[in-house]
Formats: C-alpha cells, sequence, structure tokens
C-alpha cells in the first residue's frame, strides 16, 4: 500500500467507519444536544465541546494541506473547547454538520492528492511531512472518538450493539 493509500484506509476508521473501535461519526449519531452538552464534575468537557475542539483543529489542518495560511484565533488550547451556551438541537446539528463538511473535505482532498503531497513538508514551522502529521490528525480524531464514546457509557446514551460493548 501506498502511503496515501494507508492515510486513506486510517482516515476512514477514524472518520465514518468502524474498525477496531467506533468511528466518530458513528459516535455521534443519534445524540441529542441536551447529551452532546452534558458532562459530570469530573469530566473536563462535554461532548459538544470536544467536537468544537475537533472541528477547530481538523479545520485549522485542512486549511494548511489546502496552502492556505491558518492563523490561530485563540491563545490557549482550552479555548478550542467550545461548549453551547445555549443548548438547542438546531445548534447542534450544525456543530455535528460542520464536522462532517470539514471531513468530507479531508477525504476529497486526500483522494485527489498527488503521492508526492504527503512527502512535502507541512509547513515552514512544521517540517513534518503530510503524512506524519495527517497520520496524527488521525489518531487524535480517534482519541477523542474514545472519549465521547466512554462519555456516552456514563450518561447511558450509547447503544453497545453500535461498537464497543
Amino acid at each position: 500500500m501506498t502511503k496515501k493509500e494507508i492515510l486513506l484506509e486510517q482516515f476512514t476508521t477514524c472518520y465514518d467507519e468502524n474498525g477496531w473501535f467506533v468511528a466518530l461519526d458513528n459516535a455521534l449519531a443519534n445524540l441529542s444536544a441536551a447529551d452532546a452538552a452534558w458532562k459530570t464534575a469530573n469530566l473536563d468537557n462535554s461532548i459538544w465541546e470536544i467536537l468544537a475542539h475537533l472541528n477547530y483543529y481538523n479545520h485549522a489542518y485542512l486549511e494548511r494541506f489546502k496552502g492556505r495560511e491558518f492563523v490561530h484565533s485563540i491563545a490557549a488550547n482550552d479555548e478550542t473547547f467550545a461548549g453551547a451556551e445555549t443548548v438547542a438541537e438546531e445548534r447542534w446539528q450544525a456543530e455535528i454538520e460542520k464536522f462532517r463538511a470539514i471531513m468530507n473535505e479531508w477525504r476529497e482532498l486526500l483522494e485527489n492528492a498527488p503521492e508526492t503531497k504527503f512527502d512535502e513538508p507541512a509547513s515552514p514551522k512544521n517540517p513534518d511531512g503530510w503524512a506524519t502529521v495527517i497520520a496524527l490528525v488521525n489518531t487524535h480524531n480517534a482519541h477523542h472518538g474514545g472519549q465521547i464514546v466512554v462519555i456516552r457509557k456514563l450518561q447511558g446514551s450509547w447503544d453497545a450493539s453500535k461498537g464497543v460493548s
């Protein structure tokens, strides 16, 4: 397999096709706005906050992959975990749709990128090749997908037939 094929397979497993773990889109399936905003005192972030964080970074690296400069609009990583000021189903669905739009654009760009793109440095400040950066972005997505499943298990909204009992 080529780097591109490996990264696309990894991307798909992390995004929308369960493999050894539940893919992010599947972890978010059938989740209400109230459940997305839920957290207990011992949880740092709600599912909604986690998804906002993922949207921020997936968008940032997507822009960079397209050759655009992405300037962070935040001073600290914690600011990317923006929750719902008002818990409304329309706002939650908009956050999910934003996620899907970003991820679908990622998939299209990965599919259409020449194999040589994956060896190019990600940016002048980051000499790692795009293959390394994308593998880390995929891993980051998988990590937070696992958190979402755990939170759903804690709140009782996870259907074990969807993966991970």
